[in-house]
This record gives C-alpha cells, structure tokens and sequence, in this order.
C-alpha cells in the first residue's frame, strides 16, 4: 500500500509538472473592422466584447470578428470588465463607470468619485477601481470605501495606474508608469512586485487565471507571462502590435493589439 502511495504522489507530480511546462504558442489574429482600435477586452460566453475608445463605441464579436452588437456615444472607454451577465464600462472623460445589463444602462453604485476611471474588476461584494488621474485604487467591500497608493516611484506607490484585478484577497495593480505591476492585500499593504527587473515599458494591463499572470509591456510591443509566485515564465513577441489589454480564457490568451484593427490569440500547449 505505502509503494502504491508513492507511485500515486510521484505520478501526480509529474502531471503537475507537465501541466505547468506548457508553453504559450501564437495561433491566428481576429480581425476586426477597418477603422477598429481595441483598447481593452471582455469575454461574455463565446463572444467578445471590445471598447474602442477612438470612436467612442464598444463593439461586440464573435471568435471570426463578426460584429453582433455595439454600444456608442461611451467617451473613451477603457478597461471593461464582465461579471455574472454585466458589463462594466469606465468612461474616462466623464469619470462615470456604467453597468450594461439586459439592454439597461446604470451607473455603478460607488461610494467614492474617480477621476478619469481607467479599469476595475468586480468580484461579488467588492470593487476596485484604477483611478488614474489621484493614482490610487479606489477598494468598495460592502459598500465601505478604502484606497490604496499614493502618487509616486517608491515600493507601494502608484503612478497613473490603469488595470486592477481581484484575486482573492489580492489586488493586482497595472502600475503603468512605473512599468511594474504591484500586489496589495485589502488593507493596502504591498505584498509583491512584479516586473520591474525585466524591461516593462508601460505596463497598461494584466489578467490572471490559474497559475497564470499576463502583463502588457506595451511600449515594447510584448507580452510578458508570469508564474503566481512572480517568477517570469515566458515572453511573447509574435504577431504583437502594442498590446493594451490582455486576457486569459483557459488555455487561450487573447490580445489587444491598439495600432492595427486585430486580437492575436495564443494557446498553451
């Protein structure tokens, strides 16, 4: 029984291992209309939704880039996020975060004022939103308000951030003009820094999912892949045209490409 045991654990371990050596390869582009610019990158079941802030509009497609759906007249969208069948839009030029959900429109219920909202992320009860102009984090749990950073260069300060994500009890800080992406418990307290020895150059967006972390290097027109603990993975270059938006569906990574009218898509194999 005890060798049986062993077999098991070291077979486990071994899955293990060959689950995390995949490698992110480059499939296809999506392409989008002529005159499209995304910005940033929703999933909503098979579909995708895209803000393109140029034109004021988001536009909704299927996997081919078919256009099904839009919404106009949203000044500069920019990071948008989905959560349990809404769809969350930062409006930078109003500092107003609309919720589209069944062909309504509604302002989100935050109890502090951004100033030129630029991403958020929203898990059940709690809200956080990149508050690029008082680079800050604006934290709402049960509608009670913090905030985390303060303009700045130093370890825990921010400097126009403008991607947020939820991990837990973990808040993930696109800290773009730091070039670095920052961790922060819900007290505010920094607890990892990502990035910063490995040549980010505008580090504008960042998705999690699994054992995964992906951060745009947009000024250097890459991709950089992190394993959760911080260590750099892997560095993905192929068919990338400044990248401001990532995200991370299961095996698949789609990504905005804002100077050309495309999403690359990558798998791990």
């Amino acid at each position: 029984m005890n060798r049986f045991l062993i077999v098991l654990v070291f077979s486990l371990l071994l899955f293990s291992c060959e689950k995390e050596s995949k490698t992110w390869t480059f499939d296809r582009k999506i392409e989008l209309p002529a005159k499209a610019r995304p910005l940033a990158l929703a999933k909503t079941g098979d579909d995708l939704w895209f803000s393109d802030p140029d034109q004021f509009r988001l536009l909704k497609i299927d996997l081919s880039g078919n256009v099904l759906d839009s919404i106009v007249g949203i000044e500069r969208p920019m990071n948008i996020g989905f959560n349990k069948g809404k769809l969350y839009v930062p409006e930078f030029l109003t500092d107003t975060i609309w919720v589209f959900e069944n062909g309504k429109k509604s302002p989100l219920d935050l109890n502090a004022k951004p100033e030129a909202p630029a991403g958020l992320d929203v898990k059940s009860d709690t809200i956080a939103v990149a508050d690029f102009y008082n680079n800050r984090i604006i934290l709402q749990i049960n509608g009670q308000v913090s905030f985390i950073g303060k303009e700045g260069h130093d370890s825990g300060e921010l400097y126009y951030p403008i991607d947020v994500k939820i991990q837990e009890d973990k808040i993930y800080v696109a800290d773009a003009y730091n070039n670095r992406v920052q961790v922060f418990d819900l007290k505010g307290r920094l607890i990892q820094v990502l990035g910063q020895q490995d040549g980010l150059n505008v580090a504008s967006a960042i998705d999690l999912k699994g054992n995964f972390i992906a951060v745009t290097d947009q000024e250097n027109s890459r991709v950089l892949i992190f394993n959760i603990d911080g260590s750099l993975f892997q560095i993905l270059k192929s068919n990338i045209n400044y990248p401001t938006d990532v995200l991370l569906d299961g095996n698949t990574l789609y990504i905005a490409n804002f100077k050309e009218n495309s999403i690359s898509v990558y798998s791990a194999r």
